[in-house]
């Protein structure tokens, strides 16, 4: 039992105790509420930056080139349409040489009386160590100009190098057709020789 004269002081400190109490559950709502903000804009901020990062993947894709090969000297051009992920047969011709650490191919075309297909190639592979073990190929076909018929050459030593390679899924259309042909019915074969440098055969070289 609290006397009489100390119950008015009691009740006071009371008051003050559930006035604090209130203040801060205040406090603690404004908080909370603060914390709800910063949540809704970091949620709404969120989409946009997933947006900017899809679209920072975009890659836009480099147009096809048409390639003129040949053209001079009263020939007729051939056009090539190659697109970016493509490679011509010279070029595939020199990544196997470069992968076998080997000198560049050298490339002896000559041009025959008449009309049509009239240019021919012949094709050297030099071995950096040893001239008597470079190898030759006679390439018994013929294209309409001199660039054609060096990359039909090249081609063609692809394919007697390794006939099964799936290269018509990086060759152009041009090729592409000539190689699927070629591993139906593969064409007609003179082999592929060591000889020595001078045997050259003619023609001029490339």
């Amino acid at each position: 039992v609290i006397p009489t004269h100390i119950l008015p002081l009691a009740m006071g400190r009371d008051r003050s105790n559930a006035g604090a109490s209130g203040g801060g559950g205040g406090g603690g709502g404004k908080a909370a509420s603060a914390g709800d903000a910063t949540n809704t804009v970091t949620g709404a901020a969120a989409p946009a930056r997933r947006l900017h990062k899809i679209k920072s993947n975009v890659i836009t894709a480099k147009p096809e080139r048409t390639l003129s090969l040949g053209g001079g000297g009263g020939d007729t051009s051939v056009a090539v349409v190659v697109k970016q992920w493509q490679r011509l047969p010279k070029q595939l011709l020199q990544e196997h040489c470069d992968r076998q650490k080997a000198p560049k191919p050298e490339y002896y075309t000559k041009q025959r009386a008449g009309g049509g297909e009239q240019h021919f190639c012949r094709v050297r592979l030099p071995d950096s160590k040893n001239k008597e073990k470079d190898q030759h190929f006679n390439v018994p076909l013929g294209a309409a100009t001199a660039q054609d018929a060096q990359h039909l050459a090249a081609l063609y030593v692809l394919f007697q190098l390794n006939p099964s390679l799936q290269l018509h899924l990086k060759l152009p259309d041009h090729y592409r057709d000539r190689w699927l042909e070629w591993q139906r019915e593969p064409p007609p074969s003179f082999g592929r020789r060591a000889q020595r440098s001078g045997d050259g055969g003619g023609g001029s070289k490339e």
